[in-house]
C-alpha cells in the first residue's frame, strides 16, 4: 500500500477515531487504527464495545493495500508533521510514514485480524429528526450516571411508543426525559451507553440515520460509520416517576434564577428555596457561620413553600435550555419537584433540611 494525503485530512480522522482505541494494552489490535486503500481511502478504530469508521475520496492512491497502525504513536506523528502532504507506504512487517526529510517506521499486524464491524443488513431503520436527536442527548447527558453498578443506568434509555419517543435518564438522585412526537409501528426500548453518547455529539452535526438491532446501534452518513453496543439489561420504569398533575406551576425566568444559584453557589451548592407569592428566596445551607441570600420577583400562590437541593442539578438543567423562562413544577415540600422547559423535563429528589 502506498498513498498520498493531506496532512489536515487525516490529522482529522484520526483525532476522531482515537477515542476509539485501546488505550490500555498496546499487544492488542484494538490499540491500532485500521487502514485500507482500495477506491478510497478507508480508516477504522474500535474496542470492540463501539467504533468509528471513516470513508476519503481525495486521497492520492497509489498502490492499493491495508494495515493496522497503533493509534496513539500514529496520531502522534501526524500531529507533528507539516501542513502539507504525507506519504504513507506499508510492505509486509513495517508501515513507513514520510513528509520530506521526516521518516518513521512503525510495525504493524495483520489487517485481516482487525474486529469486524457490524453489518446493517437485517437492522431495523429508526426514523428521528438528527436535529432534535442529538439535542435530546445533549440535554439528558449531565443526567446519566457514570459508575453504577447497576449497568443500565450508565446509559441513556430510547424508548419508543406509538405516539411518541423518549430519551430518559437518571442517576437515582434525579430524572430526564426528553419527549419526541412521533409516530412508530414497533414499540421498543434501547440503552445507549454513556460512552457513546459523548461521541455521538461530538461527530455528528448534519443528517444522518440510525439503525438498531438487539445488540448494536449504528448511525451511518455518506463518509461515516458509528457503531456502539448496547446495554443489555432493564431499565427502571421511569413514568411511575413523573407526575400526572401539580398544585403549583410557576414560571421563572432563566436567567433570574441562573444568576441568584451562582451567587449562593460562592458559599454553598446546597440551597433552600423558600417561595412566597410575590418572590423566591435562596439562602445558602452550610454548618459554618458563612451565609448568602438573594432573592427575585415571581407570582405564585404559593407562601413560605420551602425545598432545599443540591445546586448541580438545577445548572445542568439551566445550562442546557434554550427557552427565555422555565416551569417549576410542585406539590409537596419533601416529594421530588419538577422544572420543564418546553418538551424537556427533569424531575429532582429534594435534600432533607
Amino acid at each position: 500500500m502506498f498513498i498520498k494525503v493531506s496532512k489536515s485530512i487525516i490529522e482529522n480522522i484520526l483525532s476522531n477515531c482515537i477515542n476509539f482505541t485501546e488505550k490500555k494494552d498496546n499487544s492488542q489490535i484494538t490499540s491500532h487504527i485500521y487502514i485500507e486503500a482500495t477506491d478510497k481511502l478507508i480508516l477504522k478504530a474500535t474496542d470492540k464495545e463501539f467504533g468509528i469508521k471513516f470513508e476519503d475520496n481525495t486521497t492520492e492512491i497509489i498502490t492499493q493495500g491495508k494495515a493496522t497502525i497503533n493509534g496513539k504513536k500514529f496520531y502522534d506523528i501526524i500531529k507533528s508533521l507539516n501542513d502539507d502532504f504525507i506519504n504513507i507506504e506499508v510492505d509486509e512487517n513495517l508501515a513507513t510514514i514520510s513528509q520530506n526529510h521526516s521518516i518513521y517506521k512503525l510495525p504493524i499486524f495483520d489487517a485481516n485480524e482487525y474486529p469486524e464491524f457490524p453489518n446493517i443488513q437485517n437492522f431495523q431503520k429508526i426514523d428521528i429528526d438528527y436535529i432534535e436527536f442529538i439535542q435530546s442527548l445533549k440535554k439528558v447527558f449531565p443526567v446519566i450516571d457514570s459508575n453504577n453498578p447497576k449497568y443500565e443506568l450508565n446509559g441513556a434509555l430510547l424508548d419508543i411508543n406509538e405516539n411518541n419517543l423518549n430519551i430518559v435518564a437518571t442517576d437515582t438522585k434525579r430524572l430526564a426525559v426528553y419527549n419526541i412526537n412521533q409516530t412508530s409501528k414497533k414499540e421498543f426500548q434501547i440503552i445507549i451507553p454513556r460512552k457513546a453518547i459523548a461521541e455521538i455529539r461530538k461527530l455528528f452535526l448534519d443528517n444522518f440515520t440510525i439503525y438498531i438491532d438487539e445488540i448494536n446501534l449504528v448511525i451511518k452518513t455518506k463518509n461515516i460509520t458509528f457503531f456502539t453496543q448496547l446495554i443489555n439489561g432493564k431499565f427502571p420504569d421511569y413514568k411511575r416517576i413523573i407526575p400526572n398533575e401539580y398544585k403549583e406551576i410557576i414560571s421563572i425566568s432563566k436567567n433570574y434564577l441562573l444568576k441568584a444559584i451562582k451567587r449562593i453557589n460562592i458559599i454553598s451548592e446546597e440551597i433552600k428555596f423558600t417561595i412566597n407569592k410575590n418572590n423566591i428566596l435562596l439562602e445558602s445551607i452550610t454548618g459554618e457561620s458563612l451565609e448568602a441570600k438573594t432573592d427575585f420577583e415571581i407570582n405564585s400562590n404559593l407562601d413560605n413553600f420551602t425545598f432545599a437541593v443540591n445546586s448541580k442539578f438545577l445548572l445542568d438543567f439551566l445550562n442546557v435550555v434554550d427557552e427565555e423562562n422555565i416551569n417549576l413544577c410542585l406539590n409537596e415540600e419533601n416529594i421530588p419537584f419538577t422544572i420543564k422547559s418546553n418538551n424537556f423535563q427533569t424531575i429532582i429528589m429534594p435534600l432533607s433540611i
